[in-house]
């Protein structure tokens, strides 16, 4: 059944494990709505701008190996493999790996434990090929930040080499994407790796701001240049000015790099993380939420 974590500050909606039906997101905190209980403020929105899609992502979900499914180059077609935070997928046919596409699944166990400030999952280990990882996340509130932490560690007799970040599908007070939004970085940036000259007309840098010249009339995306986790302890913000409403997120980890997504009604800003454990070794780490208003 789906959570709710609230203080009398702040509210998180956490949907039930089966909620999401796709292979791509953690189905663990697969955080579907933030408020702020005092000015109702809303921070999260769908991937989809019809509404939820149990095939879709929601507010602040992570996902595990967006490029590279865990051992999926040595599966063969009708195999199995394991993607963190889901379940075992299994290979359906010669092409590469598609984070897009829904594999036929078999869940990982997972231990809840929770109550009005904390949720604590366990996602034990399944031995595939010698591939083995136990995943341990907690998420919990104080005042009006959120906090995720995350532990890993590699249980098997093959080391793994992946990523982690937040999709982050942010929308403040469901108002479209636009002028009205400023990213706000620690350092000047530059964008690289720009999906189309549509995201280079709709988007302006100043600095370490990122400002949006229209309202998106298709998805845009970019990656983020000058943004150094091993240089800079790592934030950005994401404020709304009409509503007087934002969010920044920080963490305790070296960036390996930062993306922008989003469409008309959604903006995503994507801190990755790159994850590489010997068997036996272990990693842990935070990302911290804080919601405000002026």
């Amino acid at each position: 059944m789906s959570h709710l974590l609230t203080n009398g500050q702040l509210a998180v909606d956490i949907a039930d494990i089966d909620s999401y039906q796709g292979t791509r997101f953690d189905r663990t905190g697969f955080i579907t709505q933030v408020r702020l209980v005092g000015s109702g403020h809303t921070f999260c929105v769908h991937e989809y701008a019809e509404g939820f899609n149990p095939a879709g992502g929601s507010g602040l979900c992570n996902e595990f190996g967006l490029h590279d499914g865990m051992g999926y180059s040595e599966t063969r077609v009708g195999e199995w493999f394991p993607k963190l935070g889901v379940g075992l997928l299994k290979r359906v046919n010669e092409d590469g790996y598609n984070f897009q596409y829904t594999y036929p699944l078999e869940p990982f166990d997972v231990d809840i434990t929770a109550d009005d400030l904390n949720i604590t999952y366990v996602v034990h280990a399944r031995n595939t090929k010698g591939y083995a990882a136990r995943l341990v996340k907690k998420i919990s509130i104080q005042g009006t930040s959120l906090t995720m932490d995350y532990e890993l560690c590699n249980e098997g007799s093959r080391r793994i080499d992946t990523e982690e970040y937040i999709h982050n599908f942010i929308g403040i007070n469901d108002q479209d994407a636009g002028p009205e939004y400023k990213l706000r970085l620690p350092v000047p940036v530059r964008f690289t790796e720009v999906e189309s000259d549509y995201t280079s007309g709709l988007l302006s840098v100043q600095g370490c701001e990122v400002n949006w010249n229209a309202k998106p009339s298709k998805p845009f995306y970019g990656k983020l240049e000058g943004f150094n986790g091993s240089d800079h302890s790592y934030s950005w913000e994401l404020t709304h000015k009409a509503s007087r409403a934002g969010v920044r997120e920080s963490s305790n980890f070296p960036v390996a790099y930062m993306a922008l997504w989003g469409t008309g009604h959604v903006i995503s800003p994507e801190v990755f993380i790159r994850l590489s454990l010997a068997p036996g070794e272990h990693k842990c780490w935070r990302r911290q939420f804080q919601f405000f208003s002026w």
